[in-house]
Parts: C-alpha cells; sequence; structure tokens
C-alpha cells in the first residue's frame, strides 16, 4: 500500500472530524482526493522542509500500519496509534475534532 493511498484513505475515514489550522488561502486544504504533494508544496515553502515532512509521513504512515496490525491482534492501548494519527494530520495542516 503506498503512503499516498493509505493517507488519503485515512483522510476519507475522518474526513467529518478534521479542521484545517491554516489561515484561509495561505495552502491547499487535504483531503481524499488531494494530491499529497502538492499539499506539502502549499503548506511548506523551503525544498528541504517540503522534503523532510514528505519523508516524515512516510515513517508515520508505515509506524501507524504497524500498530494498526498490533492493536488488532493485542491488547496494546490504542493512544499510540491516536498520537501517530493527530501528528500525519498536523503535517498536513489538519487537527481532528471532536464532533
Amino acid at each position: 500500500m503506498t503512503t499516498c493511498y493509505y493517507l488519503r484513505k485515512l483522510l476519507a475515514q475522518s474526513a467529518n472530524q478534521l479542521q484545517s489550522f491554516i489561515v484561509e488561502g495561505a495552502g491547499i486544504v487535504a483531503d481524499e482526493k488531494s494530491d499529497i504533494n502538492h499539499v506539502l508544496e502549499s503548506l511548506y515553502l523551503e525544498e528541504l522542509d517540503i522534503s523532510l515532512m514528505a519523508r516524515d509521513l512516510e515513517v508515520i504512515v508505515q509506524l501507524q500500519t504497524i500498530l494498526s496490525r498490533s492493536t488488532s491482534t493485542s491488547s496494546q492501548p490504542l493512544g499510540q496509534l491516536a498520537k501517530v494519527e493527530r501528528r500525519i494530520f498536523w503535517i498536513l495542516g489538519l487537527k481532528k475534532t471532536m464532533r
């Protein structure tokens, strides 16, 4: 499963709970149809920052995939999974709200 596909799936699953914290018009708001590269390019101005955030997302998505599998087969706390998810959304300029 590619990182972009996984991110789009996660964004679709959480769509009604996500809110952008970026000033309106300052960047592309990520959703399940977004080109993740364009979102990162709109949020981070420096090429190095864009590359670092893209790499961070790749690593975090791998971690979340591992945590998701392990929580379904053991009693590992879901807190770690939620923390990783929050980090993914934060990188994309989003926060999860309680609705």
